[in-house]
């Protein structure tokens, strides 16, 4: 009795930990840039410390996690898990070894592991965690974002390109930093533009969601206003990849809400009319409208022949690399930073670093979760698909911590409660 008590107080304390480890990810992880160039610019610390000092929490995902593991090892006892979670380790497992077995550079491996298992690192942890209460975690998360989507509107209508640099003496950072267009990019205190972009789009959906479920007339709907602030955010942002998800989510939405919310849906319409309207008047008032669609246009032809020749390499590799990649750091984010295959695409991320049988268990989870979240929560579902679509852009799930690590934690809160559910469901259906 002893022993259970100890281990049954334990098992409390690693879930309180867990909790709290959570939280802190989803608020820290959206200033973490912040906090990083505010140690380049104020400190004279070297690099290493001070990517340790805004990495700090990495360290504690892998002391969390051994806990959990040294946990099972003593009770001798595995945790229940879905097939896709299953799928999902096996996934896990197959990119460690791919950085064990296939890469020459260590070093580089691991940074490319990095980037591409975090979310789901987080994923799993939380689950571990138990923990079942995804509506006090996106309101946590909605907070942030509605003071990120405001901070990127001011910035946008009232602040000088480099205003960061320029009162607070934070160079290379902020708003008016990406110049691939004419036009500064609301980016708030994100990495850029794209990042602030997929950041919001849950945002969007859970206030698109309570916009039409609300029996409020829609002017006296609060959220109405927020959602109008979302999306401007989002606008201001020039993403194409995110409005491209944006827009497919939304439209799905429709379909779903079509027949119980049709005024709604039309106003939502004329809305974005109304809004694509004013900033192509005022992109031809500027003069900034064929500058951008043209650096645009270039820009997005580049990233479809980089995805053309992307794949053309990935099938001319040879049995061994399709079946099992290049190796985890040949592509990705990873290849951004030291040089290698530039995909511009996430699945194709996924194929070139662990190849067909790690892409086809990656899958298998997706589709769990993606099932999970049209029964559990029909926000998350919407907010999920148009971030699936945005990964065909972009390596939003490596090179995006901030949103990916923030919807994992949900995500696995809310197939926790799931779970408990169909726990019950089952045990009252044995006692019946």
């Amino acid at each position: 009795m002893d022993n259970q008590a100890a281990s049954s107080k334990f098992d409390k304390l690693l879930r309180i930990v867990s909790k709290f480890f959570l939280y802190l990810l989803i608020i820290y992880l959206p200033l973490q840039e912040l906090f990083l160039h505010l140690l380049e610019s104020y400190t004279h610390l070297s690099v290493a410390k001070i990517f340790w000092m805004s990495h700090f929490y990495e360290p504690l995902i892998v002391l969390i996690i051994a806990t959990y593991l040294l946990k099972f090892a003593i009770e001798r006892k595995l945790p229940r898990m879905p097939k896709f979670d299953i799928s999902l380790l096996i996934f896990l497992f197959l990119a460690v070894l791919m950085v064990v077995i296939r890469h020459s550079d260590l070093s580089r491996g691991l940074e490319g592991l990095r980037f591409l298992t975090l979310p789901f690192v987080i994923y799993i942890l939380a689950r571990l965690s138990d923990y079942q209460n995804p509506k006090r975690l996106t309101k946590t998360y909605l907070f942030i974002a509605l003071i990120f989507a405001a901070i990127g509107v001011v910035e946008f209508f009232l602040l000088p390109a480099g205003y960061m640099a320029t009162f607070l003496g934070v160079s290379n950072f902020g708003f008016g930093q990406n110049s691939l267009i004419s036009t500064p990019q609301a980016t708030a205190l994100l990495a850029g533009p794209n990042q602030l972009a997929s950041y919001l789009i849950l945002a969007f959906f859970y206030l698109m969601h309570q916009f039409f479920t609300s029996k409020k007339p829609i002017l006296s709907e609060g959220n109405s206003y927020f959602l109008i602030l979302v999306a401007l955010a989002i606008g201001l942002t020039f993403s194409r990849s995110a409005l491209l998800g944006l827009v497919f989510g939304a439209v799905w939405m429709f379909v779903y809400f079509g027949r119980s919310a049709r005024s709604k849906i039309i106003y939502s319409i004329l809305f974005i009319v109304m809004v694509l309207s004013a900033a192509v008047s005022l992109a031809l008032m500027n003069g900034e409208l064929p500058r951008d669609l043209l650096a645009h246009g270039t820009s997005f032809s580049q990233h479809l022949f980089a995805t053309k020749d992307s794949f053309l390499q990935f099938i001319h590799g040879g049995v061994a690399k399709i079946l099992f990649g290049f190796g985890v750091g040949s592509a990705g984010p990873t290849a951004l930073k030291l040089g290698g295959i530039i995909t511009e695409n996430y699945y194709l991320q996924i194929l070139f670093e662990v190849g067909v049988i790690g892409f086809i268990y990656l899958v298998i989870f997706l589709a769990g979760v993606i099932t999970r979240l049209y029964r559990g929560s029909k926000t998350l579902f919407f907010a999920f698909i148009a971030l699936l679509v945005n990964a065909l852009f972009l390596h939003i799930f490596s090179d995006n911590p901030v949103m990916a690590v923030t919807v994992f934690i949900i995500v696995a809160a809310v197939i926790n409660v799931e779970n408990n559910n169909l726990t019950q469901n089952a045990k009252l259906k044995t006692q019946n």
